[in-house]
C-alpha cells in the first residue's frame, strides 16, 4: 500500500494538507470523502529504505476471516466490514488487498469474485465455500467453518514443523562440523600422529581415509545435495509418474511416513466435512480436497475414487478399491453414508487421525534430542580414539 501526500478541502471549506495510505488514487479519494475531505491534489510520498516487504501470512487470513465473521454476525453490512478492514487492518498488504476487493465489489462483483485475483493466496476451497455462503445467505456460518478449519490446519502444520525443524538444524550443524574437522583439523592431528611413529589402529586409519576422501571430494560433497534437490524438484514437475512414485515412498518412510499420512488424511476429511456442511456436492468437495493433501500419490487415489463414485459406486467402496483410507475410516464412512450423516462421519475421521498423528509426534519428539546427542558423542569419541590410540601406544613403548 502506497502513502500519499494530499491537499484537500474539509467540510468547513478550509484547505488542508496531510498524508494517508491508500492502494491507489481512487482509494485515496474514497478514504478522504469518508472523512468529509474533498481531494484537490496528491502525490506519492518518497519511499524510505526498507529491509523487508510486508506479506500476507496464514495467520493474517485466519484473523481476517475471524473479523469478517464476527462483524457479519453482529449485523454489519459486508461492504462496511470490508471498508473497515481496508482502513484499519494492521498489515499494509492486507489493507491493499481489501481495498482492491472493495473497488471490485463497488463495480458489481460478488465477494467471491472480488477475491478471485487472490486465489493462490486463499485457495480454491476458501473461494468455493465463500461463493456457496453468498448464494445461500449463510456467509457468516461459512466463514465460521473456514476459520475453524484454517486454525486447526495451522496448528497441525506447526506441530509437524516442530518435529522436523530441530533435528534438521542440528543435523546440518553436525554435518558442517564434521566437514570442517576433516578438512582443517584432522590433517593437523594426523601429521602429529604420524610423526610419533606409533602403530595406527582401525579408528585412526578410518579417520585418515575419511579425511582424505573429504579433502579430495569437497566440491562434490557440497554440490551433490543441491543438485539432487533441484533434480528431484524438476522431475516432480515434469514427470507425473515419478512424482506419484516419490510421494508414495515418502508415506512409507519409517516413523515419519505414518505421521505424514495421518496428517494428510485428517486434513482431507476436515475439508470434506466443512464443504459438506456448507452444502457443496460430495464429488465437487472431493475434487477440491485434492488441493489440501499436497501429495500426488494421494491426489491420484482421490481422482480414481471420484470417478468410481461418479460411476455409481458407494463412497466407502470407492475408497476401499483405491486404498485411500484404512479399514476403520471405511467403516465410519459406510455408517455415515447409510445414515445420511456424512459430515459428522468425516469430522470423526478427522479427529481420530489428528489425535493419532499428534500421539506419534509426542512419542518421537522426546527421543530426537538424545539420539542426536548420541550421534555427536560417537563422532567425538571416534576422533579421540583415533588420536589418543597412537599416542598411548607410543608412550607405552617408551616406558
Amino acid at each position: 500500500m502506497e502513502k500519499y501526500v494530499y491537499t484537500g478541502i474539509n467540510q468547513f471549506g478550509r484547505r488542508i494538507h496531510g498524508q494517508m495510505p491508500a492502494a491507489n488514487p481512487s482509494d485515496l479519494e474514497q478514504r478522504l470523502l469518508s472523512n468529509k475531505i474533498e481531494l484537490i491534489t496528491y502525490k506519492l510520498q518518497k519511499r524510505g529504505f526498507k529491509l523487508t516487504k510486508t506479506s500476507i501470512k496464514t495467520q493474517d487470513l485466519i484473523t481476517l476471516t475471524s473479523e469478517l465473521r464476527m462483524l457479519l454476525e453482529a449485523g454489519v453490512p459486508l461492504m462496511s466490514v470490508i471498508d473497515d478492514e481496508r482502513q484499519n487492518y494492521p498489515n499494509d498488504a492486507v489493507r491493499e488487498m481489501m481495498a482492491s476487493v472493495y473497488e471490485s465489489m463497488e463495480g458489481g462483483e460478488s465477494f467471491s469474485q472480488a477475491l478471485e485475483p487472490y486465489r493462490a493466496l486463499f485457495g480454491e476451497v476458501y473461494l468455493s465455500l465463500v461463493g456457496v455462503g453468498e448464494k445461500t445467505g449463510q456467509l457468516d456460518k461459512v466463514l465460521a467453518d473456514l476459520e475453524s478449519m484454517m486454525t486447526w490446519q495451522q496448528a497441525l502444520i506447526s506441530k509437524a514443523k516442530k518435529i522436523m525443524i530441530y533435528p534438521s538444524i542440528v543435523g546440518v550443524v553436525i554435518l558442517l562440523v564434521v566437514i570442517l574437522m576433516m578438512v582443517f583439523v584432522v590433517p593437523q592431528i594426523i601429521s602429529f600422529v604420524k610423526e610419533m611413529q606409533g602403530e595406527l589402529g582401525f579408528a585412526t586409519k578410518s579417520l585418515i581415509a575419511t579425511s582424505n576422501f573429504v579433502q579430495h571430494h569437497i566440491v562434490e560433497i557440497l554440490l551433490t545435495p543441491i543438485l539432487l534437490f533441484f533434480g528431484v524438484k524438476w522431475a516432480k514437475q515434469k514427470i507425473p509418474s515419478f512424482s506419484r512414485w516419490l510421494d508414495e515412498q515418502l508415506l512409507k518412510i519409517k516413523l515419519i511416513g505414518p505421521i505424514m499420512y495421518k496428517l494428510k488424511l485428517a486434513r482431507m476429511a476436515n475439508t470434506l466435512a466443512t464443504m459438506s456442511r456448507a452444502g457443496v456436492g460430495f464429488l465437487d468437495s472431493l475434487e477440491l480436497s485434492k488441493k489440501v493433501v499436497n501429495n500426488d500419490f494421494m491426489e491420484n487415489q482421490i481422482t480414481v475414487s471420484r470417478q468410481l463414485i461418479a460411476d455409481g459406486r458407494h463412497i466407502y467402496e470407492a475408497f476401499e478399491v483405491t486404498e485411500l483410507m484404512p479399514a476403520m475410516a471405511l467403516r465410519i464412512i459406510k455408517a455415515g453414508e447409510e445414515s445420511g450423516k456424512m459430515d459428522q462421519a468425516l469430522e470423526n475421521i478427522s479427529r481420530i487421525y489428528d489425535k493419532q498423528a499428534k500421539d506419534l509426534i509426542e512419542k518421537i519428539e522426546p527421543a530426537i534430542e538424545p539420539a542426536l546427542t548420541v550421534i555427536m558423542a560417537v563422532l567425538v569419541g571416534w576422533v579421540m580414539i583415533a588420536v589418543l590410540g597412537p599416542v598411548y601406544d607410543t608412550i607405552s613403548k617408551v616406558q
